[in-house]
Formats: structure tokens, C-alpha cells, sequence
């Protein structure tokens, strides 16, 4: 069974994140801000707003908001509304390798086990102990 547009529209209030004071008015030349808790959700063809106690699915056409009334477009819309939830991560091969100076690979390889390279407080190099941690 297909869900309703009425359907669609109040689960798409959940959804939303609230945005206070994201009400503004003009009049004339000045811009007032209304002290409303607005719900808003868009994507590239839909637009999602929630004022209590009204909300409504718009369609964005050609610089235009019309009200989305029949259920395949609400479905349309809910749709393009998610959000993936494919996480980006590293592709294999997409960082590159950093080279390290050949007089710097053999100078660290001089530096005998049980000791590491740091810095004192005044940035000059010097050797110092690893700690042995016991498990």
C-alpha cells in the first residue's frame, strides 16, 4: 500500500532538524525576525518546511514553489530527501606515498634501538630512552 502524502509530510517532521529564529519578514526596507521554531529539509527539486502547526512538501520549479498534493510526488520528494549512509573512507591508492631524503632515512636508521629522536624545549634535537611499558 502507498504511503499518502499526509503520511509522507508527518514523517518527514521527525526528520527534520529545528532551526530557531529561522523565520524572516520584510516590510519595506527593513527585515524582522519571527520567533518560530522552523523544521526545513531540501534537496534539488523538493523543499520540506515545518511551522507549527502547518507543513507542507514544495516543488522547486523554475524559481517557483508549488505545493506538492498528490502522493507519487510526496513519495518522489521523501525520497530525495535521504541522506546516504555510505561513510567516506580512504580509497586504496588515492594517497600518495611521502618520499623521505635519502640523508635523512640513513640518519635515522643510525640511531641505535632502545632510544628515540625528540625535541627539548629550545627545538634542539636529542636522543632519549622509549619506556618499556609493562602489560
Amino acid at each position: 500500500m502507498a504511503k499518502k502524502a499526509a503520511d509522507i509530510t508527518k514523517a518527514l517532521k521527525l526528520k527534520a532538524k529545528p532551526r530557531p529564529n529561522a523565520l524572516t519578514f520584510r516590510v519595506g526596507v527593513k527585515k524582522y525576525t519571527l520567533p518560530f521554531e522552523v523544521r526545513a529539509l531540501n534537496s534539488d527539486g523538493y523543499l520540506f518546511v515545518h511551522i507549527p502547526p502547518a507543513a507542507n512538501i514544495l516543488k522547486i520549479e523554475g524559481g517557483k514553489l508549488t505545493v506538492v498534493e498528490d502522493d507519487s510526488s510526496a513519495a518522489e520528494a521523501q525520497a530525495s530527501f535521504r541522506e546516504s549512509r555510505k561513510r567516506g573512507g580512504r580509497t586504496r591508492g588515492a594517497t600518495k606515498s611521502v618520499e623521505l631524503d635519502p640523508a635523512i632515512a640513513d640518519a635515522l636508521k643510525k640511531i641505535p634501538s632502545g632510544y628515540k629522536l625528540v625535541f627539548d624545549a629550545s627545538g634542539a634535537p636529542r636522543l632519549a630512552k622509549t619506556r618499556k611499558r609493562s602489560k
